[in-house]
């Protein structure tokens, strides 16, 4: 605890103080609890992911819990990544704490986290267990930090009724109305295709009343544009960051193609609102104002939720009976879609690090359970964790949240099968697919995260609103990104110095 309090606590004692004061509050009724250890788990979701994971939690509490003497106490926490830390650094962690995978570096390099392999080992949860892309975003520097809640990853989402509409101009284009776009080179064109634009007389853009695509819609995903170009903007053998590839310019160049064309940064800025929920009807997708995006596979969710016409597609009489009683097969599902997920395409061309084509690209990500360093209950914790990871529970939750799985179910072809089958998404094994790829790739293992993410949106901010030339922004980025890292470090090299002296 040394290495943590040095770390951090300086830095944080007026918010722990703050945070033992005020923090979370409320317990469970007595009765529930009588004669059990009380797992304190700490998580970010509210609303429905919320609720959905106090199924999760009740259903342990009346099983495993129970027979186990456990009870696991779910609390709702904002900012949990940090008031995590501050609690760890106070001698007064959270048993469990429900973070991000960014957060796996940054809390692991400090040692904030316990170690997990010896626990998910007797409970066989070993690499096999989960697909690699997962595994590997667990681990830190050879070390099991955390394991799953529930996963993701983005593929790209396509309106099928604007593509109908625009089928003979497609033909015309060279493009095939009925598959989506396989390469970057024909996204550009079916875009450009199902465009719907605003001239003045001399050909500029005035207005956008429909994108054919738009890397800002949702944007969410641009920091990683340059995993479908066959590059990585950090090196963690040599902890240098590679901005400068020119492959991470040419997916920055990409990005800024789109302003160019689609009249700049005025005519974006007035066609779509970032402060307007995705889930809600003023996602533009959902009205028709974007016919393709990069998005994750809860869209299924986020359609049912606001405009459940998508997922109800020319549906006969007799359809839309058997969809009530769910006796619908999933390509019935799929057929009567308004809309469907395929990879995202990558440059003709492209291949991955090996010389192979590059293919089923994707950026995986995750939340995680972590257990904070000096946790009281850390065996009874863990028996937590693990109840979440059994395929029929997890395959649960993530049905909840509409995500794919963690799981590689590797020997286990029953539970994969049991998964995809009633799963509110009919593409889910596009997104299985894609998480099991070769080139499925998630968060760097870089410990100074959250700059990282601020400096590249920074970057993307320069180049989209076309201030600044790609190549100029991203090496400013890896100058200032470098220089951070590099100071972090010495620090850590001087605490732990100071840590280790007797």
């Amino acid at each position: 605890m040394r290495y943590v309090k040095s770390g951090i606590l300086g830095a944080f004692v007026v918010l722990a103080a703050l945070l033992l004061a005020f923090g979370p509050r409320g317990g469970p009724d007595p009765q529930q609890v009588q004669g059990k250890t009380i797992v304190t788990y700490w998580e970010k979701w509210t609303g429905l992911e919320g609720s959905q994971m106090q199924q999760i939690v009740d259903d342990f509490n009346n099983s495993v819990g129970r027979d186990k003497g456990i009870f696991v106490q779910y609390l709702s926490v904002s900012s949990v990544n940090q008031k995590t830390l501050v609690a760890t650094a106070a001698g007064a962690p959270p048993d469990i704490a429900g973070v991000w995978d960014g957060q796996i570096p940054q809390f692991a390099a400090l040692d904030a986290l316990e170690p997990l392999d010896e626990m998910a080992r007797r409970f066989g949860i070993t690499e096999d267990y989960y697909k690699s892309v997962y595994w590997n975003g667990c681990r830190y520097e050879g070390r099991l930090s955390g394991l799953i809640s529930t996963p993701w990853c983005v593929a790209l989402h396509y309106n099928k009724e604007i593509v109908a509409q625009r089928r003979d101009e497609l033909k015309l284009a060279g493009l095939d109305p009925d598959a989506p776009p396989a390469t970057l080179e024909e996204l550009d064109t079916w875009a450009g295709v199902l465009d719907s634009l605003q001239r003045d007389s001399a050909g500029n853009v005035l207005r956008i009343d429909r994108a054919g695509y738009l890397p800002l819609e949702p944007g969410w995903f641009m920091t990683y544009t340059c995993y479908w170009f066959g590059a990585d903007f950090y090196d963690p053998a040599t902890r240098r960051f590679t901005l400068t590839d020119p492959r991470v310019i040419a997916a920055y160049e990409w990005i800024r193609k789109y302003s160019v064309k689609l009249g700049g940064p005025e005519s974006m800025t007035q066609f779509r609102n970032p402060q307007l929920g995705v889930d809600s009807l003023a996602n533009p997708f959902l009205i028709g104002r974007v016919a393709s995006v990069q998005q994750g596979p809860w869209m299924a969710n986020y359609i049912e939720n606001n405009n459940p016409s998508m997922n109800r597609w020319r549906l006969s009489p007799e359809l839309e009976a058997a969809r009530k009683q769910g006796t619908l097969t999933r390509q019935q599902r799929r057929d009567h879609t308004q809309w469907g997920a395929a990879p995202f395409p990558v440059p003709a061309g492209a291949k991955d690090k090996g010389g192979r084509p590059l293919k089923n690209v994707t950026y995986a990500g995750f939340d995680v359970f972590v257990i904070p360093r000096g946790a009281k209950h850390k065996a009874e914790a863990f028996e937590f964790i693990a109840y979440v990871n059994r395929p029929e529970v997890m395959g649960k939750l993530c049905k909840l949240h509409c995500k794919n799985s963690p799981l590689s179910y590797k020997g286990n072809e029953a539970a994969r099968a049991a998964f995809i089958a009633d799963h509110p998404n009919p593409y889910i094994e596009v997104f299985e697919e894609l998480a099991s790829s070769p080139n499925a790739k998630g968060v760097p293992p870089i410990p100074i995260w959250a700059e990282v993410g601020a400096e590249m949106d920074f970057a993307a901010q320069k180049v989209y609103r076309l201030t600044q030339e790609p190549a100029g922004a991203l090496r400013e980025a890896q100058l200032r990104l470098q220089a951070k890292l590099d100071q972090y470090w010495q620090r850590q090299a001087v605490r732990k110095d100071s840590a280790d002296r007797p």
